[in-house]
């Protein structure tokens, strides 16, 4: 598979697992354009360090807000004006806060909401239509473990992660007659996150114990996973959900 020829849109690729996702693509030759939606000078940074380490200059990024219909469609529009097609959409981009669903405002968990589940149809729906048209093309969506078990105080991050999941399944069946394949990725606890920054130093150490492989995953693990399931390798993979947890019990 020549990657030099793929085109991939990473949403949040500035920083953490997005970042580490690009960094994948961009050492493998592709064009990766990076999504962020507020910090240009962190974009900006991330973007030089890509081509610094990969020495590939077709690393860039936009400006995406995801949760933005009319902004995403006017990107997705851009990059294809520009680039002539998109192969790869990883959606990445997401929110989490935790905290007690009774007290916690209604207005903290619209804005996961409209992150993490309108803001992954949004780019969906502006990826695909590009995509069917040309009858090839993959979609990864980033879930969570926290969309499969649930967890204590993420609530609402959890009930959009499972939506995430099950919007790969139905979407999986419906792209697969044009031979574009959806699928999710559903990482555990990883090192550098925001779900692994937060815990106390007493916590990680218990929750190692809870994981079969005794460690938290590393960013890089996911991107490889990214990869494979973008490339030929996974041609008759869709619709399904990757759990990528090191056998978190």
């Amino acid at each position: 598979m020549d990657w030099k020829e793929k085109v991939v849109i990473i949403t949040g690729g500035s920083r953490s697992l997005g970042k580490s996702i690009a960094l994948s693509f961009a050492q493998l030759g592709a064009t990766v354009i990076i999504g962020y939606r507020s910090s240009l000078e962190e974009a900006t940074d991330c973007v030089n360090e890509i081509q610094r380490i990969t020495k590939n200059k077709n690393v860039s990024f936009k400006k995406i807000d995801v949760t933005d219909g009319k902004e995403v469609q006017k990107a997705f529009i851009e990059i294809i004006e520009k680039e002539g097609k998109i192969d790869v959409l990883v959606n990445n981009a997401a929110l989490s806060n935790a905290g007690a669903i009774l007290t916690t405002p209604l207005d903290h968990w619209e804005e996961i909401i409209d992150t993490n589940i309108i803001g992954t149809i949004n780019c969906i729906k502006a990826a695909s239509s590009n995509m069917l048209l040309l009858q090839k093309g993959v979609i990864i969506n980033i879930s969570s473990v926290a969309g499969l078990v649930g967890m204590d105080r993420l609530g609402v991050y959890s009930a959009t992660k499972s939506g995430v999941i099950g919007l790969t399944r139905s979407l999986g069946k419906e792209f697969a007659p044009y031979n574009v394949r959806i699928n999710a990725i559903a990482p555990g606890y990883i090192e550098g996150t925001g779900m692994v920054n937060r815990i106390p130093e007493k916590q990680r150490e218990e929750l190692k114990n809870k994981i079969a492989m005794q460690r938290f995953g590393e960013a890089s693990e996911i991107a490889e996973t990214v990869v494979f399931l973008s490339s030929d390798k996974a041609s008759y993979i869709t619709g399904q959900t990757l759990v990528v947890d090191g056998g978190l019990v």
